[in-house]
């Protein structure tokens, strides 16, 4: 029988990062292209954005570490069916229920004039996550886990394989970047899941040995989150250069940045969330919070956001104000879902019967 491995608390502090950086991302988008571009506001907004931006290639390394985390020794045909069942149950019926959602929850917010319901434009949003612009992200998770039973097998069949999965994570990468890019383009190319291949990948071998990872990285951080941030600084300074002075370099560029930046702030975060359990368990309880209940937040912010860009006041020119309510935009589409998911999960586990509040096993 294989031991059960041990819950890895600090993905959850990880995820709360993640989660914040999404929120971000979204709660500064309008403000960028609102302000007059040149502008110190306008700057600071755009700057904040962009380093951001490690928010979805972050949740997506994290899926392939818990993922081989959990299932690299303890995989068979069973297995195989009991994780797609969970996955059908945890993200497929969630995906769609949201997407009816914000299906009709946009209709009601911009246009209520015109409120329908048809079934064959319902399922025409489905395949691209076309019902609301953050849904995307489910898109690309489902083909990470259709394909997750081969690569896990994959792995234990084969240690070459093993040892080099993220090295094929990186190769598959660039050979879709550049037929995209070179010969022909991709539709729905940011949609795919091989424009993250290499962060599952390394998220997977990070997963499978997780303890001598964090053995090195506890060796190596004094390089590692220097690094992080000279990455992220250098993300950040490609789009101010070409706001402020046109400058637009190739695209493979801002591609390698944007994945290689979000590898090494994963490493930072999880070193950070391992020191914060150890050192400073208030700020720990917090962030383990929101970190439980992140998915929940990501699905339902954008209702949040949406309604309070609509209905708030801000005609006053003034730019105070205006940092107001952009900071209360973030504010609200933080604090509306953690209160709504932690309270929805409470009621659920009160109401649940007995012997599904027995501690589950596995860490995926």
């Amino acid at each position: 029988m294989v031991k059960k491995k041990a819950k890895l608390l600090e993905l959850d502090i990880v995820r709360a990062f993640a989660i914040l950086a999404v929120l971000t991302i979204h709660g500064t988008s309008e403000a960028t292209v609102e302000l007059p571009v040149g502008s110190g506001s306008q700057a600071l907004y755009l700057a904040i954005n962009k380093l951001s931006n490690f928010a979805v290639p972050l949740f997506i390394l994290l899926s392939g570490l818990v993922l081989f985390y959990r299932y690299i020794d303890d995989w068979s045909g069973k297995q195989a069916v009991a994780f797609y069942l969970k996955r059908v149950k945890q993200i497929l019926f969630p995906y769609l229920i949201w997407s009816a959602f914000y299906y009709i929850y946009n209709q009601l917010l911009f246009t209520r004039d015109q409120l329908h319901w048809s079934w064959s434009e319902f399922f025409g949003l489905l395949p691209w996550a076309d019902a609301s612009y953050h849904l995307y992200f489910m898109v690309i998770i489902v083909q990470f886990y259709l394909l997750f039973p081969l690569l896990v097998w994959l792995c234990r069949m084969w240690s070459g394989f093993r040892k080099g999965l993220f090295v094929l994570g990186i190769a598959v990468q660039f050979a879709f970047y550049s037929y995209n890019h070179w010969v022909k383009p991709l539709n729905h190319m940011p949609s795919l899941c091989v424009t993250y291949f290499s962060l599952f990948c390394l998220g997977g071998f990070i997963g499978m040995h997780y303890d001598a990872f964090a053995a090195w990285i506890s060796r190596h951080i004094r390089w590692v989150l220097p690094l992080s941030a000279a990455l992220g600084a250098g993300f950040m300074g490609l789009f101010l250069l070409e706001e402020r002075f046109g400058l637009l370099l190739d695209n493979t560029w801002y591609e390698l940045l944007f994945n290689t930046y979000p590898m090494f702030a994963a490493m930072s975060f999880i070193w950070i969330g391992r020191k914060l359990l150890q050192l400073w368990p208030a700020v720990s309880k917090a962030l383990l919070s929101l970190g439980a209940v992140s998915f929940g937040v990501y699905l339902m912010h954008p209702a949040v956001l949406s309604y309070w860009r609509m209905h708030a006041v801000n005609d006053s020119g003034r730019m105070l104000d205006y940092h107001a309510y952009t900071f209360s935009a973030f504010l609200l589409s933080l604090i509306v879902p953690w209160v709504a998911v932690s309270l929805y999960g409470r009621i659920r586990k009160k109401m649940a019967p007995s012997r599904n509040r027995m501690p589950q096993k596995g860490a995926a």
